[in-house]
């Protein structure tokens, strides 16, 4: 267990001083949640917002998802699917903001939601899915932007043949960011795109964007293709729960952290339909893109409205560097995924995982396990690509398991005692609100679990429920046999240590 650092002067012995600061009340608050507070409450509202719009990363996500939407039905899912999906994500946003502001802690999502009988089970389940989205889903950034840079190299050398040691090689030389670039880019396509595609005569009608569909899966029925695109918007618009997983760093955080999770959603959601339908304004040739040497959609966009010349390779060289922006939160995220866990009991070597550095008043340890898993999970690579993206379908799997469970805990436990509205409150709009967004969760767990089409072979099979159901008949056995015997729960450890 890490080493308690004071605590800030209660609300009462500020009072009496004649201050109150928000910290005062955020560690009073923390304090009966359960926990001490260790470290340094250092963002604030703009520095969340900006930490959770980088983590976003619109551009990259979009980059690296955009195969699911153009590659699977066209244009119609870039303007018809990104809109429908993202009014829906929304309201799963706005669900977990309000039980962010109500419990602001690095673990909030396990956080007491369930029936006191189902409590523990609930939130050991919430935790470790939480765990392995951290670890795999973090680890597919890597990979992602691995791709992006070899789809440069080719932009520059087209004789260039990637190889796998190559792929994982290039993940070791990601260094800090310019997360400022992605911003400057992203505006910069938008504006450019259209220009281009018009003066170079490659653009699709108003019509075709909005009405034009192009099956390229094995599946005969388009609604079901049309529902399989949605995994588009769920990749780009996820993981702005790393706000919430900095509450104990956040000033404020109980009204901080929920407005730094909507507005940044809403945000990816109104300029990520934008950026979807200039896409598909300049997209005027889907199998050319998709049979590009490049290997990367939006690389190939860009080379097809553009020209392969030094404005399109500058523009791509951006792209890559504002994914070093999305690695870079989830990395952050992810590590305080670890230490809220393992201070609650729930991960092996707890005590270590849970230390904070009483120097820079960060999990440095986690951050040391986590950065080592991304590495191991990279050399899977080198074996075969099929299974390590096995790991990232189940990673999604487990991330929506992490999105639904506390929603549907707070739904089906509606008069819990321990529940306290934030500053954050949909009042009576709450429970309509979350029975949407538990619909919306319970949709999209078989959408990550299809396969492309139908009779899949064993490389075009979704691995992601086999690697999910391992999970489960990992987690569940050691609960029951051992955990249920020790593991108290959420915010009971640190007070009885």
């Amino acid at each position: 267990m890490s080493e308690k650092i004071e605590r800030s002067p209660s609300v009462v012995a500020s009072a009496i001083e004649g201050k109150i600061v928000d910290s005062d009340v955020e560690n009073e608050k923390l304090y009966y949640m359960g926990y001490e507070q260790h470290m340094k409450r250092g963002f604030n509202f703009w520095s969340m917002t900006a930490f959770c719009l980088t983590g976003l990363g619109l551009l990259p996500s979009l980059g690296g998802t955009i195969w699911y939407s153009l590659g699977y039905l066209g244009l119609l899912p870039m303007t018809w699917g990104w809109l429908v999906a993202s009014i829906l994500i929304m309201f799963q946003v706005l669900s977990l903001a309000e039980m962010s502001s109500s419990m602001p802690t690095a673990g909030g999502l396990t956080f007491k939601n369930a029936p006191p009988k189902a409590k523990k089970v609930a939130s050991w389940i919430t935790a470790w899915c939480q765990v392995m989205a951290a670890s795999l889903g973090g680890a597919s950034f890597f990979m992602t932007q691995a791709d992006m840079i070899q789809a440069l190299v080719v932009m520059f050398n087209p004789e260039f043949d990637p190889t796998d040691w190559q792929t994982y090689l290039i993940l070791g030389h990601i260094s800090n960011v310019f997360v400022w670039l992605g911003t400057v880019t992203f505006f910069v396509l938008l504006i450019a795109l259209p220009i281009y595609s018009k003066q170079s005569g490659n653009y699709n009608s108003a019509k075709d964007m909005f009405t034009s569909s192009y099956n390229q899966t094995s599946w005969s029925n388009s609604g079901l293709v049309f529902l399989l695109t949605f995994l588009t918007p769920c990749w780009c618009i996820s993981g702005y729960d790393s706000a919430a997983h900095l509450s104990e760093e956040t000033d404020n955080a109980s009204s901080v952290v929920p407005r730094a999770m909507i507005i940044s959603c809403a945000g990816v959601a109104v300029l990520g339909y934008a950026f979807n339908a200039v896409l598909a304004y300049a997209a005027s040739d889907i199998d050319a893109i998709f049979e590009s040497p490049l290997g990367q959609p939006l690389g190939a966009i860009l080379v097809l409205a553009m020209g392969n010349g030094a404005f399109a390779k500058l523009l791509w060289i951006c792209t890559v560097l504002s994914n070093f922006g999305v690695v870079f939160v989830n990395n952050t995220a992810g590590t305080r995924v670890y230490f809220a866990y393992a201070r609650d009991g729930a991960l092996p070597f707890s005590n270590w995982l849970s230390h904070v550095n009483t120097v820079t008043k960060t999990p440095l340890n986690a951050t040391l396990a986590l950065s080592t898993v991304f590495a191991l999970v990279g050399l899977i690579s080198l074996g075969s690509t099929h299974a390590l993206h096995a790991f990232f379908s189940g990673s999604s799997l487990a991330g929506a398991t992490a999105y639904l469970m506390p929603i549907l805990m707070r739904c089906i436990y509606e008069d819990n005692p321990q529940y306290v509205p934030g500053p954050f409150s949909l009042g009576r709009w709450s429970r309509p609100v979350r029975w949407v967004a538990v619909a919306w969760g319970l949709l999209t767990l078989p959408l990550f679990s299809f396969p492309s089409g139908p009779n899949p072979t064993v490389n075009s099979f979704n691995w992601s429920v086999g690697f999910y159901l391992g999970l489960l008949c990992l987690i569940l056995p050691w609960y029951f046999l051992s955990a249920r015997k020790w593991f108290t729960g959420p915010g009971e450890r640190e007070h009885s240590s």
